[in-house]
């Protein structure tokens, strides 16, 4: 009974800070906004739109774009780029199809594929890395790889937080959660963008206009943050980057890791 009021309390907040978060009531807006930049000592030089007068509610700021020379891509042959701004929580090589949520816990792949055990069987032995999104990232998610979006699917769930403490706490946390299951196929590599819904999480979108991205096209954003899993399939070898690894912080476009097929 507890967990059916807690669920319940659960979702009426999450409506209640989505609708919030959709306000075009000026001063309530720029207030919103302003108390946000002011305790996240967020940098606005990123961003186009620098004033709280520019944004039409808070979800246009929370969702707001980055200039480009801000976030320059890696185009270098073979790199995987990080598709958004976070930090690494867990990287490494999924084994018999089982990953690290963090420190150790692990979980099962297919699982957080919804029980697609075909496309379990072509990622049981390869990589992985999760990158979580604080509330002051930039909260669009770009194209880690070139490729076709062969499928995108919106897997339904709850609405768990996702901060360390709770993946420490809360066995299986990324299957549980809502998520949205992308699959791209490159011309050199494939791989799996997953992105992770979370408490005050409601809504993500993704483009659905165009089935081709190039590497670092915009391909969705979180309407109030969470996290981004990329996976990388059996016959990949793939090389971290320097920068990877527990805790450091990334941003959009920074190269992660150097690809390679396996001979």
């Amino acid at each position: 009974m507890n967990n059916l009021i807690q669920v319940s309390l659960s979702n009426a907040l999450q409506k209640i800070v989505l609708k919030v978060s959709l306000l075009k009531i000026g001063i309530l807006k720029n207030i919103l906004i302003r108390m946000f930049i002011k305790h996240y000592e967020i940098d606005m030089t990123d961003y186009p739109r620098k004033s709280c007068h520019q944004y039409k509610h808070f979800n246009d700021f929370f969702t707001r774009e980055i200039l480009p020379d801000k976030r320059p891509i890696d185009k270098s042959e073979n790199a995987l780029i990080s598709p958004a701004d976070g930090k690494i929580i867990e990287h490494g090589n999924i084994e018999e199809g089982k990953l690290i949520q963090i420190k150790g816990v692990k979980y099962e792949l297919c699982r957080l594929l919804d029980n697609n055990i075909m496309l379990s069987e072509d990622y049981k032995n390869g990589s992985f890395i999760s990158i979580y999104l604080a509330p002051f990232n930039y909260h669009r998610i770009h194209a880690p790889l070139e490729g076709n979006l062969e499928q995108a699917i919106m897997v339904p769930g709850e609405m768990n937080r996702v901060d360390a403490k709770a993946l420490s706490n809360i066995e299986s946390l990324y299957t549980k959660n809502q998520r949205l299951i992308a699959k791209f196929k490159g011309p050199d590599f494939d791989c799996i963008l997953i992105m992770v819904a979370a408490r005050n999480v409601a809504s993500m979108t993704y483009e659905k206009k165009s089935e081709a991205f190039s590497k670092g096209d915009e391909f969705g954003r979180f309407n109030l943050g969470s996290t981004v899993v990329i996976l990388l399939p059996n016959e990949t070898e793939i090389e971290w980057a320097p920068n990877v690894s527990f805790g450091n912080n990334v941003k959009l476009g920074e190269k992660i890791a150097q690809l390679s097929k396996i001979k």
